[in-house]
């Protein structure tokens, strides 16, 4: 229903019509002729027929409402026929074009006796003000119903993608001949080999109508999965860049399509992992560049529990002394007994290195020489950052080193080269 507030037609002076004394098949007439001479190609039966009855409803509309502020309208045939031009695949572009052609040639006949009856000026004008004012409205009324229609159809398109995603990304071994059928369901044709991206589930808006259609995009574990096919794999992935924006998301491997399951574990365990900043703020971050980092924190809490056993003694220590102190051992580490290089390396002198590495043997005992235990502490440190977040850093029961050891540092922190 429509209030008569912002429609002019309602105010016009009813005398209007009785000098003008329209003929509404004649205007009809005019109307269709318009709509037909701007044509590029002829309307089909069907489409024609329906404008013939769109526009003597709206004729006995228009006609009807003017002068009558207090009646209500209501546009729903309006909204029927954009429900209709989107099922039939026509555009709304097209539609919108009937109307505006449709009014022109209202307009045009019904003030070809304007002359004759010698109306005023001004009437006539308020006249072709109200006339369009009224096909603006039936406009927006017509768009309304393609819009439902539209988002209508995208719903249920969605749910069909989202169906085949399910069963490409938690059934890998569902049959081939369900794929082939879920496939042709949600008009997605499916490759000999994809990979999947994996991202967060607020993304999902972002991509929905701007990745490319050969893109299968929906939720996946509370996240947003994409799957592209290898054709154009470094294209698709170029847009996705673009549309991330500030967010990231990781990259699983190329695989073929019965392995898109393992596709999206590798990029969902490596979008996880880009939460602990780790790995950086590169919007794409793909699994064949971390490999080690995944493999590494495969079981997260083991990983997490690993790594606090393990450089439990620099726990207690306060942030500044543990911050120097992990950067030293992680330089030790790649270059035992090698002082000056790893003073180069920390922009510290020689002095102060062999300082920190007394330091390190005090906490750590021989383990930082022995080479499993060097060996153990590395992975430690490249595990800490990714799963540092999973437990308290306040050391239980040390493995090494013992808790006379970690108070036996100075407490004030100063280096004593």
């Amino acid at each position: 229903m429509t209030k008569a507030s912002a429609q002019p037609w309602r105010r016009l002076d009813a005398s209007v019509l009785t000098r003008l004394e329209p003929d509404i098949a004649a205007i009809a007439s005019a109307a269709m002729e318009q709509v037909h001479a701007g044509l590029r190609n002829p309307l089909d039966d069907r489409t024609a027929a329906n404008l013939h009855i769109t526009l003597d409803v709206a004729l006995a509309a228009f006609f009807s409402e003017i002068g009558h502020p207090d009646t209500t309208a209501d546009r729903e045939v309006y909204r029927a026929q954009g429900r209709a031009q989107h099922t039939a695949g026509r555009s709304l572009e097209e539609m919108l074009g009937f109307y505006q052609s449709a009014a022109l040639g209202v307009w045009r006949q019904l003030t070809s006796a304007a002359p004759a009856v010698d109306l005023p000026t001004q009437a006539i004008v308020e006249l072709g003000e109200a006339l369009f004012a009224f096909i603006a409205e039936l406009s927006a009324a017509a768009a309304d119903g393609y819009a439902e229609a539209r988002s209508q159809a995208a719903r249920a398109g969605q749910a069909r993608r989202d169906r085949l995603l399910g069963l490409l990304l938690t059934e890998p071994d569902a049959a081939r001949d369900v794929l082939d059928d879920a496939a042709s369901q949600a008009a997605w044709e499916l490759p000999g080999r994809l990979a999947v991206a994996v991202t967060s589930a607020e993304v999902a808006s972002r991509l929905l109508d701007r990745m490319p259609g050969r893109v299968l995009i929906g939720r996946h574990d509370e996240l947003t999965a994409v799957v592209m096919p290898a054709d154009r794999f470094e294209w698709y992935l170029g847009r996705l860049r673009d549309l991330l924006g500030t967010d990231q998301a990781g990259v699983g491997p190329v695989v073929p399509l019965r392995s898109a399951a393992l596709s999206a574990r590798r990029a969902s365990a490596l979008w996880r992992l880009t939460s602990t900043g780790a790995l950086g703020d590169g919007a794409i971050v793909h699994t064949t560049e971390h490999r080690i980092d995944l493999l590494l924190t495969a079981d997260p809490e083991l990983a997490a529990e690993f790594a606090k056993d393990l450089l439990a003694p620099l726990a207690g220590l306060p942030e500044p002394a543990r911050r120097r102190l992990t950067a030293t051992l992680a330089a030790w580490l790649a270059r035992p007994d090698q002082p000056q290089a790893i003073g180069g390396e920390l922009h510290v002198h020689v002095q102060t290195v062999r300082y920190r590495i007394r330091q390190l043997r005090t906490l750590f005992g021989g383990t930082i020489d022995d080479p499993a235990g060097r060996f153990a502490l590395a992975t430690a440190l490249r595990i800490d950052p990714h799963v540092s977040s999973l437990g308290s850093r306040e050391p239980t029961n040390p493995p090494v080193g013992s808790e006379r050891d970690v108070h036996s540092l100075r407490p004030d922190d100063r280096e004593q080269p």
